[in-house]
């Protein structure tokens, strides 16, 4: 009898830590879902790797990253230039394939869901795996360019990347631009390519003006994208950060979520949806 009450005890005080949780994860969400609510459609998606990585897509620098397995300079431009057909197999197997297969998780459609509610403006993201897009977000800045694209190394050449892919696969060789004859690359900004300037003065100019910024999975350790959330914080926008791991501006927002954002930002969308409903009602 004495270890059942015991058992009953433990039991209950278990039910009553899970029960905490849930509730500070509930008003966590209410408190994002109240500010987008309040920025009335200028609220702007800041997004790196790890809101791919429940994608099945590893990121670069985590303990399961892509630069555990291959040194980065094989993604540099000056590598690239040196060996292109095997800066090309390199680019194939261990990024083209895998992002290709990925479909988007519930991540990206909750904030392509938000966009289609008119609650946000825009999404900046670092990935290049075309996720958002997929997920059904229309207005989306790549700052480091896209997976299924390729560019020319001289001239401004851009087409789609699968007939290039199956080229190097049956030929062996690196392929060329159709109208200058210079080697093709993956459209995608490598070590030591400046981010595309179009794109890098669009996000500064939705920094500048939203009043809500979200970081959803990234470190906020590479340059000069990680200046985008500073210059957000430095125009007066909110900023919050959900992110499994710190980051240098975790003490500059207004609330930091250490969740999945899988897990997390359907709750925002589901809060978000609760609140307009009884407004209505």
């Amino acid at each position: 009898m004495h270890y059942q009450v015991l058992i009953v005890i433990f039991l209950l005080k278990t039910v009553k830590i899970i029960v905490v949780k849930r509730d500070t994860e509930l008003d966590e969400a209410k408190k994002i879902a109240d500010s987008i609510l309040e920025a009335r459609g200028k609220t702007v998606f800041f997004t790196g790797a790890g809101v791919s990585t429940e994608s099945g897509i590893p990121d670069f620098r985590g303990p399961q990253g892509l630069w555990t397995r291959i040194s980065p300079e094989i993604f540099s431009l000056d590598v690239f230039l040196q060996d292109p057909y095997d800066s090309w197999i390199q680019y194939i197997e261990n990024i083209y394939k895998p992002v290709s297969k990925a479909f988007p998780n519930s991540a990206h459609r909750s904030i392509a869901e938000l966009e289609a509610m008119g609650l946000v403006e825009a999404v900046i993201t670092q990935n290049i795996d075309k996720l958002h897009q997929k997920a059904g977000s229309r207005r989306v800045i790549e700052l480091h360019g896209s997976y299924d694209e390729v560019q020319c190394t001289k001239c401004n050449f851009k087409g789609k990347i699968d007939e290039h892919v199956q080229y190097v696969l049956e030929s062996n060789a690196a392929p060329r631009c159709r109208i200058c004859g210079s080697l093709l690359k993956p459209a995608v900004v490598y070590f030591g390519e400046p981010l595309p300037e179009r794109e890098l003065n669009e996000a500064f100019v939705l920094a500048s003006s939203c009043k809500v910024m979200i970081v959803v999975g990234t470190s906020l350790t590479v340059f000069p994208a990680a200046l985008i959330p500073r210059a957000a914080i430095s125009s007066g926008a909110e900023l919050f950060i959900i992110n499994e791991t710190p980051t240098p501006l975790d003490n500059q927002a207004i609330l930091v979520i250490r969740e999945k954002a899988g897990n997390f930002l359907p709750e925002v969308v589901e809060v978000i949806k609760e609140e307009v409903s009884s407004e209505r009602g």
